[in-house]
């Protein structure tokens, strides 16, 4: 395949932005790169909305004495459908092809449904945690944890769709790998890509090496690859690559995502929990 047919067969064709239900509509980080970004690609974008985070589904067996009352249930329907319906307005008038979908279900966990979505996507973008508030967590994790696709963090100030300088925080495993992969077509318009790769944490001997991921990206037409290996002595590495990040002026950072289980209940990495708790710039993650 020439370069260029790679090229375009590497972009995203279908784009998923999860948002919180808002009283009152309002544009979101996530959105507005959502937008741009599907633009950018001609790619479809599906807007799925989730209840507010206080909302407790009905079982089949009996219900919420909290949400009881008809009118409270149809209020948090009308809420999460018209936040969906005004996203998908500001889509239309970026001229962007969007779907809609409020997702909410009184038989699931309100993210769940958002997880399901995301698996036939190419990636679904999220505002950062820190954006929305701690309850925003627990959606970010369910899409990285359980739908098998890469995850893309909004920070507050937002960013540019299109970013020239683009880090990867490379240790050789199957999950940075995966991220890699989610993030090909970010990677192949950068004008510089880091492979940065952090000492000082784990052993990274038996993992594959910075200089053969640098082989396969000039394959796929990345070329612009600069190797970094930075020293963390006291072990933390996300502090390492925040400073790396902001001392770059890098504008999307890629890695992977690391839990200490294979429970959802089970505790996340601490690398991957320090980067969730304050992101620094775009974050693409995957599992």
């Amino acid at each position: 395949m020439a370069i260029t047919e790679q090229l375009m067969a590497d972009q995203p064709k279908c784009i998923l932005v999860g948002l919180e239900a808002q009283p009152s509509f309002e544009t979101t980080p996530a959105l507005d790169y959502a937008v741009a970004l599907a633009k950018r690609h001609e790619s479809c974008l599906t807007v799925c909305t989730m209840p507010p985070a206080v909302y407790l589904p009905i079982s089949r067996t009996g219900g919420s004495v909290a949400f009881a009352l008809k009118g409270e249930l149809e209020a948090l329907e009308r809420m999460t459908g018209e936040t969906a319906r005004a996203a998908a307005r500001k889509a239309a008038a970026a001229g962007v092809d969007c779907v809609s979908e409020p997702a909410l279900s009184r038989l699931e966990p309100r993210a769940a449904s958002l997880a399901r979505r995301a698996r036939v996507n190419d990636v679904c973008i999220l505002d950062a945690p820190e954006a929305v508030g701690a309850a925003h967590s627990d959606a970010v994790e369910h899409v990285l944890f359980d739908s098998g696709r890469p995850v893309l963090l909004i920070p507050p100030a937002g960013s540019n769709p299109q970013p020239r300088r683009v880090a990867v925080a490379w240790d050789g495993s199957a999950r940075a790998a995966r991220a890699v992969d989610g993030a090909i077509s970010f990677l192949q318009g950068a004008g510089a890509v880091f492979v940065v790769s952090v000492t000082g944490e784990k052993d990274l001997s038996r993992m594959a090496r910075g200089a053969d991921l640098a082989a396969y990206l000039a394959r796929h037409g990345i070329s612009a690859v600069v190797l970094e290996t930075l020293a963390a002595p006291d072990g933390d590495v996300a502090g390492r690559l925040t400073a790396f990040v902001a001392a770059e002026r890098v504008e999307l950072l890629v890695m992977g995502a690391f839990v200490h289980s294979r429970f959802r209940e089970a505790v996340l990495g601490g690398v991957t929990r320090s980067m969730l708790a304050t992101v620094p710039v775009p974050l693409l993650l995957a599992h």
